[in-house]
């Protein structure tokens, strides 16, 4: 059995405020879309952060309902954990942060 990878406190507090910013204002899911389109065109990637967004697509993929997807990213599954690693998927949502 393989070791649960801990996520950094900060990250998760981070994609939290990402979240409550993303359901107060929905169009900037837009931007979040437009970060995963960028990271996926970078020539190296490591492996972990093209399968966040993968997964991140999935989410996008059903629909664009904010409430839904604010959930699964914040779900302690395989699906939320492996978002919630990645927290420059979300640069840009927040007006201050420290990844901005």
């Amino acid at each position: 059995m393989r070791n649960q990878r801990k996520t950094i406190r900060a990250n998760i507090m981070y994609i939290q405020s990402a979240v409550n910013s993303l359901l107060v204002n929905p169009s900037k899911l837009a931007i979040v879309r437009n970060n995963c389109e960028n990271y996926k065109k970078q020539f190296s990637m490591n492996k972990g952060l093209l399968k966040a967004i993968e997964r991140l697509e999935w989410v996008f993929y059903l629909d664009d309902d904010v409430e839904r997807i604010a959930k699964q990213v914040l779900n302690d599954d395989y699906i939320g954990k492996r978002i919630q690693r990645y927290p420059l998927l979300f640069k840009g949502v927040n007006e201050t942060s420290k990844f901005d």
